[in-house]
């Protein structure tokens, strides 16, 4: 005979802290997975369950957490809740760091893999940019396939000429094309040298390139809508950089977590960690990095409602006029891309009419062989000319979207091709407009999961 549920009393105290119903639990948790392309249907007999001592499965106890966080000012981990089966990780707890650099990306490679490459964790608020945890790690599942050599300067050249290949093909193909390589590269060549005994100075440039490799790993994560692994893995890489002394990678990769809050929608942690990437490195960063930095601040610091964005984006400006121009696997930035960031900063003050000649400048500024940024930035500019009132620019701007959209495999690109759609239904007796629609008909989205979220254009 089966035991009997125990109650959980946990999950009801808070809720009475939190004076919510079951129903506005079932909402915000509903929202937050919507917001990553989880979607639930839950309500107030879901929460009852919860209450009599169901327990959901992963990540819906990291999601009731961070909803019962944000409402209560306070941390909330999946445990408190009351939700984990005994036994069960705490993906929020793990979060939190513990162990050394290594063994937080070995245990992180190994959760997607485990999973088919595919979003295991959820996005979380909580999760910490800066120093990491203490808590202890499970035992590093890649410790014995750990090779007897002695890792040099060769080993280092080797990872830095695949970070280059790897940045390339993604920025011109999307992320689809590279995340599992990336991935497989990372657990099965990369993971076994980084435990390998090394000189100092090896060991400072192998971690270095780990760092850069695991930035652009978490960055194909996020273009696939895969937010949870995204950001577990841009943690990952802020530790790798920390421990190799690069501040340079570590602000890289909290701007990357900039990047991704501010996509999400959560506008204050955006700039915050875009605050903390600028102090982390700015005086050191090269110019043309120091304008990444300068640039995702001003565009974070709009979208809280703060001051100072046109400010930084001058600065931004003034750093790529000192910069000799040098290319860089990760951190890349350029004209197009500071004029893409003044078209953002431009339509968040609501001046539609300034944010359209800033993206019409930055197509007219990308390399041509950035098909995915080019792609985001013309859907961008053609949903600014519907918003101004333009709708036949609009619709040819969109036709040169659908000209580049099948050569590239990213879900932020199908987000748009969604939204152009749902933008152009309303008009479809327009012969432009109709024509745009008839022509989307024998496209489909191949990677993204829908988000409720209006689809992030930089990267």
């Amino acid at each position: 005979m089966r035991s009997p549920r125990t109650p959980n009393q946990a999950l009801r105290i808070l809720l009475a802290e939190a004076r919510w119903s079951g129903a506005q639990l079932a909402h915000e948790v509903n929202a937050l997975g919507a917001a990553q392309g989880t979607p639930y249907h839950y309500d107030r007999t879901t929460v009852a369950h919860w209450l009599a001592g169901s327990r959901p499965r992963h990540p819906v106890p990291e999601l009731v957490a961070q909803a019962l966080s944000r409402r209560l000012d306070r941390r909330v981990r999946a445990q408190d809740t009351g939700l984990l089966a005994p036994g069960r990780p705490d993906h929020d707890g793990e979060r939190a760091g513990g162990g050394g650099a290594v063994d937080r990306l070995d245990r992180i490679l190994h959760d997607t893999c485990r999973s088919g490459i595919a979003q295991t964790d959820v996005y979380s608020l909580m999760a910490p940019a800066g120093s990491p945890g203490t808590s202890p790690l499970t035992q590093p599942r890649s410790a014995a396939a750990a090779v007897a050599t002695r890792v040099d300067m060769t080993h280092v050249a080797t990872a830095q000429g695949l970070l280059a290949l790897f940045s390339r093909t993604d920025s011109t193909f999307g992320s689809g094309v590279v995340r599992v390589p990336l991935h497989q590269y990372l657990s099965t060549t990369l993971l076994p040298w980084l435990r390998c005994d090394m000189r100092p100075a090896v060991r400072r440039e192998m971690f270095t390139v780990a760092a850069q490799l695991t930035y652009l790993c978490a960055f194909t994560h996020f273009d696939m809508n895969h937010h949870g692994d995204a950001q577990r893995l841009y943690l990952a890489s802020v530790q790798l950089a920390r421990e190799a002394g690069d501040p340079i990678g570590q602000a890289l990769a909290l701007r990357g977590l900039s990047v991704q809050a501010h996509a999400l929608g959560r506008s204050a942690e955006a700039r915050d960690l875009a605050e903390e990437a600028v102090r982390t490195s700015a005086r050191y960063a090269p110019p043309h990095q120091q304008a990444f930095l300068y640039g995702q601040l001003a565009v974070a610091t709009a979208a809280a409602g703060g001051l100072g964005a046109a400010r930084l984006l001058a600065s931004a400006e003034r750093c790529l006029e000192r910069s000799s121009g040098a290319a860089t696997s990760v951190g890349a930035f350029h004209l197009g891309s500071l004029a893409l960031q003044q078209a953002v900063v431009a339509r968040t003050a609501g001046e539609l009419n300034a944010a359209v000649r800033a993206l019409q400048l930055s197509r007219r500024l990308r390399p041509a062989e950035e098909w995915r940024s080019r792609a985001l930035g013309t859907a961008e500019l053609a949903e600014t000319q519907l918003s101004a009132g333009h709708l036949d620019q609009a619709c040819v701007t969109w036709q040169d979207f659908l000209e580049v959209y099948p050569h590239i495999h990213s879900a932020r690109a199908d987000d748009r091709l969604r939204a152009l759609r749902a933008a152009l239904r309303p008009h479809s007796a327009h012969p432009a407009a109709a024509a745009a629609l008839a022509r989307t008909r024998t496209m489909h989205p191949r990677a993204g999961r829908s988000r409720e979220h209006r689809p992030h254009v930089g990267s």
